[in-house]
């Protein structure tokens, strides 16, 4: 877990990657190491020895691109340390001694091959250190600071086309001869729909239309028009009055949950992106190669 003073953080779940990592380890490839420091964080060295895991870890053949990634993952550690965050010792052994089990060996079996490549366990717990606060860690601290609300979900529907809208109408159709009839008959009934169209011999009809299935002028009208109120259009041939019964709105696709934990993931990546490159423009780092 990760601490900041004696609090501990909600995470129960050792990342899997941390757990497996060594299985697929070829260690006799590092022969004995000569460590030395290739990297300088703010003072803080990064070592031949935490490249060499980190090598196995990340599956990163690149010298370059993996001096550049531990860099990073510095950055971020430091900056949470002074933030109060700290991973435990009790569960950087933990983790261990997870690693071990899932590649049927024992701590002392484990720690006995990383001696036998020029690694210590300390080696092993420094890297396990810097990757906790820079994943778990860091996502805890952004997490304060990232909301998806209602809003934003919403809009993402309708961006993907999950949301459409129906609205439930009674339409009213007059040709345009019987304008002045019902002109005179809105007078006496308002607009009481049934009774102007049992006047003028037509029918209410009740439909559920989506934006865009009715006539053009009518279709313009009744999407600015509110529940209750009635939309007045009309064309060459016919006068409309359609009034608004209710809106209805269906939604498919994804669920609400789905929508917020990727918007949410959107945002701790944009977050993370600004913290580490304000670190970087912040921070003294000197490469050795």
């Amino acid at each position: 877990m990760v601490q900041r003073g004696t609090k501990k953080l909600p995470f129960g779940v050792i990342p899997e990657k941390l757990v497996v990592f060594l299985f697929f380890v070829t260690w006799t490839a590092f022969g004995q190491l000569l460590d030395r420091v290739v990297a300088n964080v703010n003072g803080e060295p990064i070592l031949e020895s935490e490249i060499k895991v980190a090598q196995v870890f990340y599956g990163i053949k690149d010298r370059k691109q993996l001096i550049q990634l531990l860099v990073q993952k510095h950055l971020v550690a430091q900056f949470l340390h002074e933030k109060g965050l700290n991973i435990p010792e009790s569960y950087i052994e933990s983790v261990i001694q997870d690693i071990a089990k899932s590649n049927g060996k024992t701590i002392d079996a484990l720690y006995r091959e990383l001696y036998e490549n020029g690694l210590s366990p300390s080696d092993l717990k420094a890297l396990i250190r810097v990757e906790l606060a820079s994943t778990l860690g860091l996502k805890e601290y952004l997490m304060s600071k990232v909301n998806v609300t209602d809003l934003e979900i919403e809009l993402e529907r309708l961006k993907r086309g999950d949301i459409e809208y129906l609205k439930e109408i009674e339409l009213l159709v007059i040709g345009k001869d019987n304008k002045e009839k019902l002109l005179s008959l809105m007078e006496k009934y308002g607009t009481d729909m049934d009774k102007l169209a049992n006047e003028l011999g037509e029918k209410v009809e009740k439909l559920k239309v989506k934006k865009g299935e009715l006539v053009a002028a009518l279709d313009n009208e009744l999407w600015k028009t509110k529940v209750g109120d009635i939309a007045v259009a009309e064309d060459q041939e016919h006068i409309y009055l359609a009034r608004v019964v209710r809106e209805v709105k269906l939604i498919s696709g994804r669920s609400e949950e789905d929508i917020k934990e990727e918007l949410t993931t959107k945002k701790l990546k944009e977050k993370e992106d600004e913290l580490i490159k304000e670190l970087r423009r912040k921070s003294l780092v000197e490469i050795y190669g």
